[in-house]
């Protein structure tokens, strides 16, 4: 683990992150020690430092530092950015541009064949996602609401649906949820809770290299039954085909299939393709 470039095996327990959750993070999948879409990350990181006021990192100095962790392997490699070590109290000094830049590596896990050649199950989470467009998108260290909400299984399912205070689809527990309806792919808006993935903004960018009609909408739960067909999509584990959710059955779509395989042959071969 490197701490603001240093290697070491702990943080201070006064750091904001730890104390208050003050902080950002990403988690990148790393082929032979290369980040999959490492800019995309970074493009989500900075963008959340600037919104929280949290010193902009450098994009040379953290690829350096994830090389350094990845060891041309193939891997997972998490940075946490917090604002640091300060002084007591939730006020922060905002012409004080103390952070900790944090990056450590994690073995991959085996993820199952059938999640992608078979689809998955979906669970429905009793828990609801709050409403803060201040914080809407972010991938903040504030990750409570999606460790209650996956908490609600231990099998049976690959991952579970949350829904905001007012009933709205809002994404998964660990990924983001798109759906097909009359020929075209909607996924819900973001700006009042849930992360804007970085598979999902790719997803939505480069939609006319493989043939969909991509929009972000205010999405219902009858919605999210009524559909076509459904994935769910992040940056590490690529995209799941969704077979069953509320006792509704789905098929995997041709679209599914075509979008599987252009991320598999360009963007990265771990994800499997169908």
């Amino acid at each position: 683990m490197l701490v603001n470039g240093k290697k070491v095996s702990h943080i201070s327990v006064e750091d904001r992150g730890l104390l208050y959750g003050d902080g950002l993070f990403e988690t990148i999948l790393c082929q032979r020690g290369r980040p999959v879409l490492f800019d995309e990350h970074m493009r989500r990181l900075q963008m959340g430092c600037k919104k929280l006021d949290i010193c902009m990192l450098e994009k040379d100095l953290v690829l350096a530092e994830l090389s350094e962790c990845a060891q041309q392997s193939d891997c997972i490699i998490k940075i946490i950015i917090t604002r640091g070590v300060r002084a007591r109290g939730y006020q922060y000094d905002p012409n004080d541009q103390t952070s900790t830049r944090v990056v450590y590596r994690n073995e991959l896990t085996d993820i199952p064949l059938h999640n992608y050649t078979s689809g998955i199950r979906l669970q429905l989470c009793r828990h609801r996602l709050p409403s803060n467009s201040a914080l809407a998108g972010l991938k903040h260290l504030n990750r409570l609401d999606q460790v209650i909400a996956r908490s609600e299984w231990t099998q049976g399912f690959a991952e579970g649906i949350t829904l905001d205070q007012e009933g709205h689809v809002i994404e998964g527990t660990m990924s983001n949820v798109f759906f097909e309806a009359e020929g075209k792919w909607i996924t819900p808006q973001l700006d009042r809770a849930g992360v804007e993935g970085v598979m999902r903004n790719f997803i939505l960018q480069n939609a006319d290299k493989f043939s969909m009609q991509c929009e972000q909408s205010a999405v219902t739960l009858q919605q999210l039954l009524a559909a076509d067909a459904i994935f769910v999509c992040n940056s590490v584990i690529g995209v799941w085909p969704v077979i069953e959710f509320q006792s509704s059955k789905f098929s995997v779509s041709e679209s599914t299939r075509r979008l599987m395989q252009y991320l598999h042959a360009n963007v990265s071969s771990l994800y499997t393709s169908v």
